[in-house]
C-alpha cells in the first residue's frame, strides 16, 4: 500500500474471514488494520474505527473480548471497508488513548475542564492531542488507504465510529472535519468525569452546513449508569439545534446492558444498517 506506512501491508489471518481479508501495518506508531472484502469499487463504504485494537483480535484486546466486527459486516447487504487504529500506550504515557481521544480544542479553551479529567483518570500529566490524531485519520491513514483500494471518498459514504471515549472523540472528529465524515456513530458516548458543560461546548462545534447524521446511545449497567441525564441532554441539544429524530439522529438507551464491547457488538448490526440505509 501507500508508502506513508512503515514496511509493507501484510495480510492476517483470521478464521472468521469469508470472502475478505485483513491487511495490517504500522504508521507513525499507530497500527492500522484493514477489513477489505473481496469485492470492492470506488463506492464501497468507509468505516473508521477507534479502539481498533478490540475489533478483530480477542489476544490484543482490552478486556479479552472484541466488538466481533468481522461477522457484523459480513451479514450487511453492502459490506464497507473498515479501517480500525489503535496504539499502545507508552511506558512515559501509560494512558496515551485519553490524551488521543480528548476533544483538544474543547478542553484548552477551560484548561480546569482537563485538569480535573486527568485526576479523575489517574492519568498523570500532559496535553491533549486529539486534533494531531484526526488530522492523521483525516490526511494521512484514511486517504491512504482509499488511494490502495480504489475508494472514492465521499463524506455520506464514510462514518466515524467508537465507544465511550472513542464515541465522544467520534464526535469532535467529525466537528473538526464535517466535509470528510457524514455520519458519527458514538456507542456510550463518554459524558461523565467532564464538567457537564463539555456537552454544549463539543456540540456547538458541530457544522450545521453541512450536519453530520449522528447515533448515540447508553446503557444502564456500570459505567453506562453514569451517562444518565448526560446522554439525554446531548440528545436534547442536538433536537434543539436542528437534528431531526430519525434520518440525522439516533438517541437511544438499551435497558440491561453494560459497557463493554459484546454489548457493543448486539448494538452493531442495527448501527450500521441505519448508517448504510
Amino acid at each position: 500500500m501507500s508508502e506513508i506506512f512503515e514496511g509493507s501491508w501484510i495480510q492476517s489471518e483470521n478464521p472468521d474471514l469469508v470472502d475478505a481479508k485483513i491487511v495490517t501495518s504500522v504508521f507513525n506508531n499507530h497500527r492500522v488494520d484493514v477489513y477489505v472484502p473481496d469485492e470492492v469499487n470506488a463506492q464501497t463504504p468507509v468505516l473508521v474505527m477507534h479502539d481498533g485494537k478490540n475489533l478483530f483480535w480477542p489476544e490484543f484486546s482490552t478486556m479479552g473480548n472484541t466488538w466481533g466486527v468481522i461477522p457484523v459486516v459480513q451479514d450487511l447487504p453492502i459490506r464497507p471497508v473498515v479501517i480500525g487504529v489503535w496504539i499502545k500506550d507508552e511506558p512515559e504515557i501509560p494512558m496515551i488513548r485519553l490524551f488521543e481521544l480528548t476533544p483538544q480544542q474543547v478542553v484548552e479553551a477551560d484548561p480546569s475542564v482537563w485538569t480535573e479529567m486527568l485526576a479523575v483518570s489517574n492519568a498523570g500529566q500532559g496535553a491533549p492531542i486529539g486534533d494531531e490524531y484526526h488530522r492523521m485519520l483525516t490526511q494521512d491513514i484514511v486517504p491512504a488507504v482509499a488511494a490502495e483500494l480504489g475508494l472514492q471518498l465521499d463524506r455520506e459514504r464514510t462514518a466515524l465510529c467508537g465507544s465511550s471515549m472513542g464515541g465522544l472523540t467520534s464526535l469532535y472528529g467529525a466537528a473538526l472535519y464535517p466535509d470528510f465524515y457524514g455520519t458519527v456513530l458514538a456507542l456510550s458516548t463518554h459524558w461523565a468525569y467532564w464538567d457537564r458543560k463539555i456537552i454544549s461546548d463539543l456540540l456547538s462545534m458541530l457544522s450545521h452546513n453541512p450536519r453530520a447524521r449522528i447515533w448515540t446511545d447508553r446503557g444502564t449497567e456500570e459505567l453506562d449508569a453514569m451517562y444518565e441525564g448526560l446522554h439525554e441532554e446531548a440528545a436534547d441539544y442536538l433536537r434543539a439545534n436542528g437534528w431531526q429524530d430519525g434520518r440525522e439522529l439516533q438517541a437511544h438507551v438499551f435497558p440491561g446492558t453494560n459497557h463493554s464491547e459484546p454489548v457493543w457488538h448486539d448494538r452493531l448490526p442495527q448501527i450500521l444498517n441505519w448508517w448504510l440505509s
